[in-house]
């Protein structure tokens, strides 16, 4: 948004009242550039208690849709529409307003749904029919849809969209955020206790999808390894369980802290000697492309993981690191205690992801493309510009 204002243009982001994940209010907001653009974020008021269960998230959904439809018609006629999708019910409104003001519709796909939810069993494959109908008319009718992982662009082409419309635009890695000050490792360290140890850490949310509770029972294994510790930062649902599992199991060596801001997590992966992930499994595997994944590249840590999929892929073929299946906690406690036994081929990987991520996912390169994407496809001129995909 706020390089699409950079070059002059006016953005008007519609947005809903409060953050999905933790419920915080979230304050409208707008920003001028020195090049006359301007970024405007319209908030709409939304029901809240989205995880009380489906009906709840639909009754959110639908009537944060509805808003969002009477708010844009009151907007200045736009040069193209964005549509950000999960849930299904945006796009559907962004795409009725292209339509309504004849201008190019471009959508974002952040989540695959239905298919997602027929998955995880929230919903059955006949209450998935109508959604899949809506899903499929939202690829088809878009003049250029981004996928925001390889993995969704790879499940999109399996439901016979061209691969021509698909542009792949993830995360990305911000290099200024691993300028670190001189001795931040050493500090971190001793702030945190960490001095003689061997430090496995990992960073971000505690759901059902990150399976964190293969972490502690991989710390249970090594629970007569002194040296080693385990150290996790985040929130999310599954967090509580995965604490209570650690008493049961009557561990001192993981120790789990509250979420710290984005700005912090350089410093503790610096400090830290591995970096750990784990994941569940789904036939959907392949869509997820997390941000950890970038972060522990970019801070040049070996990534040791317990994982199938996109993702495991992507560690073997670069040597990010080492991975074994999904919720394989034994194979998972291997790996840190090879790398606890002998660090200097891990060092490498670490510095091979490093390298990865500033070839192929520099956050500017990223941004750029998306602005440049954008501006395309409202001068209708799309047909020019090459699909894009950083692993292609």
């Amino acid at each position: 948004m706020a390089l699409l204002a950079d070059r002059g243009h006016q953005v008007h982001v519609i947005a809903g009242d409060f953050n999905a994940y933790s419920e915080q209010t979230e304050p409208p907001e707008s920003w001028d550039a020195s090049s006359g653009g301007r970024v405007q974020v319209h908030r709409l008021p939304a029901a809240k208690g989205m995880r009380r269960g489906l009906r709840a998230r639909l009754d959110t959904y639908v009537g944060y849709a509805l808003r969002a439809w009477r708010f844009a018609r009151t907007l200045p006629k736009p040069d193209i529409v964005v549509g950000s999708i999960q849930p299904l019910f945006t796009g559907l409104v962004a795409k009725c307003q292209a339509r309504r003001s004849r201008v190019p519709f471009l959508l974002e796909i952040r989540d695959l749904w239905p298919d997602a939810l027929v998955v995880k069993g929230a919903i059955n494959p006949c209450q998935a029919w109508p959604f899949h109908r809506m899903a499929n008319r939202l690829y088809v009718g878009a003049d250029r849809i981004v996928s925001l992982t390889p993995g969704i662009k790879s499940e999109l082409r399996k439901k016979g969209i061209d691969s021509g419309k698909i542009d792949v635009m993830t995360n990305g890695f911000d290099p200024e955020l691993y300028n670190l000050r001189p001795g931040a490792r050493d500090c971190v360290r001793e702030e945190l206790g960490w001095n003689g140890h061997f430090v496995a850490l990992f960073t971000g949310t505690h759901v059902e999808v990150t399976a964190v509770e293969t972490i502690v029972r991989a710390a249970a294994v090594l629970r007569n390894h002194p040296r080693i510790r385990f150290d996790l930062f985040g929130q999310g649902q599954r967090k509580p369980a995965a604490m209570a599992l650690a008493r049961q199991l009557g561990l001192a060596n993981i120790h789990f802290h509250d979420p710290v801001p984005k700005r912090r997590i350089p410093e503790l992966l610096e400090a830290a000697d591995v970096a750990v992930m784990t994941l569940f499994k789904s036939p959907l595997i392949d869509i997820y492309f997390e941000n950890k994944l970038l972060d522990y590249m970019g801070a040049g840590k070996p990534i040791l993981a317990a994982m199938d999929g996109m993702q495991s892929d992507l560690i073997g073929r670069y040597q990010t690191g080492k991975t074994v299946g999904s919720f394989d906690h034994e194979g998972l406690a291997g790996l840190v205690a090879e790398a606890n036994r002998d660090f200097k081929p891990f060092q490498a990987m670490g510095t091979n992801g490093r390298r990865l991520v500033e070839q192929r996912f520099r956050m500017t390169d990223i941004l750029t493309r998306y602005a440049d994407l954008i501006e395309a496809v409202a001068e209708k001129r799309s047909h020019q510009v090459l699909p894009w995909d950083p692993l292609a």
